[in-house]
């Protein structure tokens, strides 16, 4: 092993309970306040649309922010200033997990370069993590969807390693393991045990 790849959310960082706060925060701007459950519900239908396959998660959210205010009458800009407001919560609500940092540092200090391979918009510099990274492979970005086996060829080739020389950190059984495993990656799950999480 050379180089080791993340995914980001739920395994550097709680990205759910950030999510689960913000959309809290942005169903009260709404008048009269709506769940953070319909808006979480109204996001799925959106995302299930033909015309969002493959959309970046931010274009899907911002589109859901605009049904949701179509549908409750709200004025125009309305929903372009919850979209603000969640993503400004959203971003600085995501809290690394307790062993993120000293194992990012750990593997630096052995001379492993690290990258983030992710389908999700948190973004590394917002939550400390930039400074580790070699590189950062987003999904909207690259025109590979986790889990296309792809992504990860891709990641290597930025990286200018074989995907043979890369193992994959990951949360999602199909996403993260299986599909890292396909490129010729080797994998390694939290959700499998390779951490508490």
């Amino acid at each position: 092993m050379r180089v080791v790849t993340f995914d980001g959310d739920e395994t550097l960082w709680d990205f759910q309970g950030a999510m689960r706060r913000a959309l809290v925060l942005a169903a009260g701007l709404f008048d009269p306040p709506v769940t953070a459950e319909w808006l979480r519900r109204v996001r799925d239908d959106v995302a299930a649309r033909p015309e969002f396959a493959g959309a970046p998660m931010e274009d899907i959210r911002r589109a859901a922010f605009t049904e949701c205010a179509r549908l409750t009458g709200a004025a125009g800009g309305f929903a372009d200033r919850v979209h603000a407001e969640y993503m400004r919560a959203r971003h600085a609500g995501v809290t690394l997990y307790p062993d993120t940092l000293p194992c990012l540092r750990e593997l630096r200090s052995r001379g492993h370069p690290l990258a983030l391979i992710t389908n999700g918009n948190s973004r590394p510099d917002l939550i400390g993590v930039a400074d580790f990274l070699s590189c950062t492979v987003v999904a909207a970005e690259c025109g590979h969807r986790k889990p296309d086996p792809e992504i990860y060829r891709h990641a290597a080739a930025r990286l200018g390693v074989e995907p043979e020389e890369c193992v994959h950190v990951g949360d999602h059984l199909i996403e993260d393991v299986h599909t890292s495993a396909t490129s010729a990656t080797t994998s390694a799950s939290s959700a499998s045990g390779w951490s508490s999480r």
